[in-house]
C-alpha cells in the first residue's frame, strides 16, 4: 500500500507553495531600460541632413542632457532644436548647448520638463541637430555625458553615423599618356604654323 503523508506535512506543504506563489504574484516586474540612440543617414556633399536623438522606453522622464562628437572634416554641425517628446507633455526648458566645429563637439544639451504630471513617459525624440555634408567619408556621431533625471546610469546608449558620398576624385593622366598628348599637341601647332607659313609664301608669290 502507497505511504500516507501526514495530515501536519500537507499543511506544512501547502503553507509552503501558498508563500511562494503569493511572492512571486507580489515580485515587482522587469521594466525595460530606457535607450537613448543617435540617429544615421547616408547623404551626398553638400547636403544638409538633420540627425534626430531618440529616447524609448522613457518612464517619469523630466530632465536629460548630452554630449555628441562628430568628424569636422566629413559634416558641419549648423543647427540643434527641440524635440516633441518632452514638450508633447507641458512646459519645458530647453538649452541647445554649444556647437564647436573646429573640435567636433556639441557640449551640454539639456531639456527639463516644467509642467505639471503626468510626466512624460515612452518613446519619442529629443532633440535635432542638423549637420552639412563636407567632405566624402563617414562621420561617426558619439554621444557622452549622457544623463537622464541626473542620473548616469539605468540606460543604455547606442551611437549613430552620417556616410558622405560623392563623386570620385579627377583622374591623373599616367606619365607616358600625358607625354603623348603633350607631343600630339606639339605637332599640330607645329603642322598649323608651316600651313600658315606656306599660305603666306602663295600669298606674297601671287601679288
Amino acid at each position: 500500500m502507497p505511504a500516507r503523508i501526514a495530515r501536519p506535512a500537507v499543511k506544512r506543504i501547502v503553507a509552503t507553495w501558498t508563500v511562494v506563489l503569493m511572492g512571486l504574484a507580489a515580485a515587482p516586474s522587469v521594466e525595460a531600460a530606457p535607450i537613448v540612440s543617435v540617429g544615421s543617414a547616408t547623404v551626398g556633399i553638400g547636403d544638409l541632413v538633420t540627425i534626430p536623438v531618440f529616447i524609448d522606453e522613457a518612464t517619469d522622464l523630466i530632465f536629460w542632457q548630452f554630449d555628441l562628437a562628430f568628424d569636422p572634416a566629413v559634416v558641419l554641425a549648423n543647427t540643434i532644436t527641440e524635440g516633441p517628446f518632452l514638450s508633447a507633455f507641458g512646459a519645458t526648458l530647453f538649452v541647445p548647448g554649444v556647437i564647436d566645429n573646429g573640435a567636433g563637439l556639441i557640449s551640454l544639451v539639456t531639456d527639463a520638463y516644467v509642467d505639471l504630471p503626468p510626466n512624460p513617459a515612452g518613446d519619442g525624440v529629443l532633440a535635432e541637430i542638423q549637420f552639412l555634408a563636407l567632405a566624402s567619408g563617414t562621420s561617426q556621431l558619439v554621444s557622452s555625458n549622457v544623463f537622464l533625471n541626473l542620473s548616469a546610469q539605468g540606460f543604455e546608449i547606442e551611437n549613430g553615423q552620417i556616410t558622405v558620398t560623392g563623386p570620385a576624385p579627377p583622374a591623373v593622366p599616367e606619365p607616358a599618356t600625358f607625354v603623348l598628348v603633350t607631343s600630339g599637341l606639339a605637332l599640330l601647332a607645329r603642322y598649323r604654323m608651316r600651313r600658315r607659313s606656306n599660305h603666306q609664301s602663295d600669298v606674297e608669290a601671287g601679288s
